[in-house]
């Protein structure tokens, strides 16, 4: 890996941290992290799965300079992979059972403020 992808790697990683303890002041229970699925089983990566009462959320985190460029970087392709893997993961969870299933996406821009789109897709 690269010097590059390493930075972008930490990056992420941060964003994420800042998006989970937001999520928990705000409520949140953190169900699953990093959540991935078997090379080449065309499931994509989660995340973070949170729930707060009847809602279980699969959210995409995002680390651009602005927001605006961090929700635009949600792929079509992103969007399918991951509702394929919160299918899966809500099946195989008994959590989820008698929830609201939906998909947000949490952006951090360059200050480090997070911001988040709920139900920012429907599959």
């Amino acid at each position: 890996m690269t010097a590059v992808h390493l930075a972008a790697e930490r990056r992420g990683r941060f964003a994420e941290a800042i998006c989970v303890a937001w999520l928990r002041l705000t409520g949140w229970r953190i169900l699953a992290r990093r959540l991935k699925s078997k090379a080449g089983s065309g499931l994509g990566e989660i995340d973070i799965v949170a729930k707060r009462r009847r809602v279980v959320a699969f959210i995409e985190v995002k680390a651009r300079a602005d927001h605006a460029r961090a929700q635009e970087s949600v792929t079509a392709l992103q969007r399918q992979r991951i509702a394929r893997a919160a299918h899966v993961f809500a099946e195989r969870n008994a959590l989820c059972a008698e929830c609201d299933l939906r998909f947000d996406v949490m952006s951090v821009d360059r200050h480090l403020w997070p911001r988040r789109i709920t139900d920012a897709w429907r599959p």
